[in-house]
């Protein structure tokens, strides 16, 4: 049976989620920012579950907390790589272009998605670790 805690913080998230997929397109809808937008949230949330359900069970809750911190930084600066690649993709293809797929993906993209990642790590791992010691199943 799922943990009333474990499922507000899972609702918190996906609320959290939906919102920074839709807020961009009251502005302007257009369909190629929804669906950037979406993959950016997605690709959030799928960094936030791999935190979630299998970085701290495997690592931190077992006492590997050096191996849980290699694989989460080597997961962290790949992870923005493998993102913006996605974001990049479903842009081609609205545009029906593969020219110069990779133009405009500087250091500084890299860094911003990087963020990102951190953030998705940190809130998987905090609640994950939040739920266990409040002597709850996740």
């Amino acid at each position: 049976m799922k943990s009333q805690l474990s499922f507000r913080l899972h609702i918190i998230t996906w609320c959290f989620a939906i919102i920074l997929t839709l807020i961009p397109s009251f502005s302007h809808f257009q369909a190629e920012r929804l669906v950037g937008n979406l993959i950016a949230a997605l690709f959030w949330m799928a960094v936030y579950y791999l935190f979630f359900l299998y970085l701290v069970p495997n690592y931190i809750l077992t006492g590997k907390i050096t191996m849980f911190f290699a694989v989460s930084v080597l997961a962290v600066i790949i992870l923005p790589f493998i993102g913006y690649t996605l974001l990049l993709l479903s842009r081609a293809l609205f545009n029906g272009s593969f020219s110069e797929f990779y133009k405009g993906y500087t250091p500084a993209v890299h860094f911003s998605g990087l963020k990102a990642m951190v953030m998705a790590g940190l809130f998987g791992s905090l609640f994950r670790m939040i739920c266990e010691y409040s002597g709850e199943k996740a």
